[in-house]
């Protein structure tokens, strides 16, 4: 029963990883598929790796997906930026050099790794500072690399310096292996936390998303009732006075409670201005009074467990 329930959370861990990292090579390079296809490939080795290794909490699979996500997107900005000419087999080797390093690094400490998960306690502040540390050296090779496009070099000196590039911060990360996951459990801790104390508000959160879209739908229906009622349209969008649709009223109702105020459809009649303000005002009242409940509520819960 026990295997499969961490068969289980082996699988959400690398489903949710996946998917992030999909999510983010979607967004990034949607153009690439091998590079989508890399990002799965990285999740799965990652999650699984450290997963079947060290057998721990969904909540540090939480914590390694957002890493594998930053470093992901860091990854797609700094190699657009500073190394846009290198081929899709360099990128793709420069992507993994990091990954491997610390996949490896992990192996070779894992009996200092697997304590330092199984104990999931807190490191604060003092173990933050080391992790800065090696941030450095890593944040300097970034630094150096914004002057390269300035040189105008070739494609094969470009290349070249991505890979030393990569392969530089693949041995900072190596080094850093043990702070890297030591901050990690920092994090899935804070997780494991935040997920304890957000299932307590849950029916404040509810009773605070109810009210607001019984508000957005009054208005909207009033919206469209002012608008139908009188002969000339009393909403302008794009700076064209037309008639309002139902979806077009929701949309502004929506726009208008959450005090946003996008511009494309602006009320130009008194009556659909008076209403719009009273929203407005409406919207401002509901947003403080609903986060002070659900303010309180934490409280309360926390004031309980420290009894």
């Amino acid at each position: 029963m026990r295997a499969q329930r961490m068969d289980r959370a082996w699988w959400r861990a690398v489903m949710f990883t996946a998917g992030l990292l999909l999510l983010v090579g979607l967004a990034a390079r949607d153009h690439d598929r091998g590079f989508i296809a890399l990002l799965i490939a990285v999740a799965v080795a990652g999650s699984g790796f450290f997963y079947l290794l060290f057998p721990g909490s969904l909540h540090f699979a939480l914590a390694l997906a957002n890493f594998l996500a930053v470093y992901a997107t860091l990854f797609v900005f700094f190699s657009e930026t500073n190394f846009p000419n290198v081929s899709r087999l360099v990128s793709y080797t420069g992507f993994v050099l990091p990954v491997a390093a610390f996949l490896s690094a992990a192996w070779r400490q894992r009996v200092l790794i697997g304590g330092l998960v199984s104990s999931e306690r807190m490191r604060g502040a003092a173990h933050f500072g080391r992790l800065a540390r090696w941030l450095v050296p890593v944040a300097l090779v970034g630094v150096a690399s914004f002057s390269l496009p300035e040189f105008g070099v070739s494609r094969a000196s470009e290349e070249a310096a991505f890979l030393v590039a990569m392969a530089a911060i693949a041995v900072v990360v190596a080094f850093a292996e043990r702070d890297v996951v030591a901050f990690l459990i920092d994090i899935s801790l804070i997780f494991e936390a935040f997920f304890v104390r957000i299932r307590h508000l849950i029916i404040p959160a509810l009773a605070f998303l109810t009210f607001y879209s019984l508000l957005v739908i009054v208005f909207a229906c009033l919206y469209r009732i002012v608008d139908g009622a009188v002969a000339e349209p009393m909403f302008a969008f794009a700076g064209i006075r037309r008639a309002m649709s139902f979806p077009d009223a929701l949309y502004f109702s929506v726009v208008t409670l959450s005090t946003i105020g996008y511009g494309d459809v602006v009320p130009v009649g008194p009556a659909a201005r008076m209403l719009a303000s009273i929203q407005s005002v409406m919207g401002l009242l509901l947003l403080l009074f609903g986060f002070n409940e659900i303010l309180r509520v934490g409280r309360e819960h926390d004031g309980d467990r420290l009894r």
